[in-house]
């Protein structure tokens, strides 16, 4: 596989900031991702967390992405957590109808395809699902989502989407779940989707169970979904 890393010298890195000044140590930063030590990385982890906003944030999406898709570079799921805050920083769910996205959004655009395979890999499905929750989506998404190998976290990302009737299809057959948090996401994205038309199966779970841990990747706890989900329905 092509080193994730290869196109770091093409970048002109003296050409941009972040908080701590000019961007020619980002590299390095970014190397030690894939080093042997796990102190070293976790130092390269913490640096880089400071990115969000600047220049170099949106500069470093495309190795961040190029590194996670290689399955030998280790802790993907926190790196996909470090691209979500990049890529993302404050942003909420749902976007706003005045939303204009930075440069590190829109290069985080450009990798979507990325994400949708990421949801076939369990170590970071759940996290893929929840950044695709911030883009369009085509059918072939969905149907991706739909196939997820973290479908908890899939059925809230069908929530925020509009249209394709094949989701609401699933939904109510994931009601029946034997996974309490699928059976839960299911409820809340249909409540999300159908509003006052909820069916009664869907409510009663909203009602009357538990809500499990929210999946990884998702910032709002359950409990949150849950409520939400119910004022869409007028409750």
């Amino acid at each position: 596989m092509r080193d994730p890393l290869a196109g770091l010298a093409d970048v002109p890195w003296r050409q941009l900031n972040h908080a701590d000044g000019v961007a020619v140590d980002v590299p390095d930063r970014l190397r030690m991702l894939r080093s042997e030590h796990l102190d070293t990385r976790s130092v390269a982890l913490t640096w880089l967390s400071r990115l969000p906003g600047s220049p170099a944030g949106a500069a470093v999406v495309g190795f961040l992405v190029a590194l996670i898709d290689d399955e030998s570079t280790p802790d993907r799921e926190a790196l996909v957590s470090l691209l979500h805050d990049v890529a993302l920083g404050d942003v909420d769910l749902p976007l706003a109808d005045d939303f204009e996205p930075d440069e590190a959004f829109r290069a985080a655009a450009e990798h979507v395809g990325s994400y949708v395979t990421w949801l076939a890999d369990p170590l970071v499905a759940a996290q893929a699902a929840e950044l695709l929750a911030y883009f369009p989506v085509s059918q072939s998404v969905v149907d991706a989502l739909l196939a997820s190998a973290a479908p908890a976290s899939a059925n809230l990302t069908l929530a925020y989407v509009n249209g394709f009737p094949s989701i609401d299809n699933h939904l109510t057959t994931a009601l029946e779940s034997t996974a309490r948090d699928v059976r839960m996401t299911a409820a809340v994205a249909l409540a999300f989707r159908m509003g006052a038309d909820l069916p009664g199966q869907a409510l009663d779970l909203l009602v009357d169970e538990a809500p499990p841990p929210a999946p990884p990747g998702w910032d709002r706890s359950m409990r949150g979904f849950v409520t939400l989900a119910l004022r869409r329905v007028g409750l």
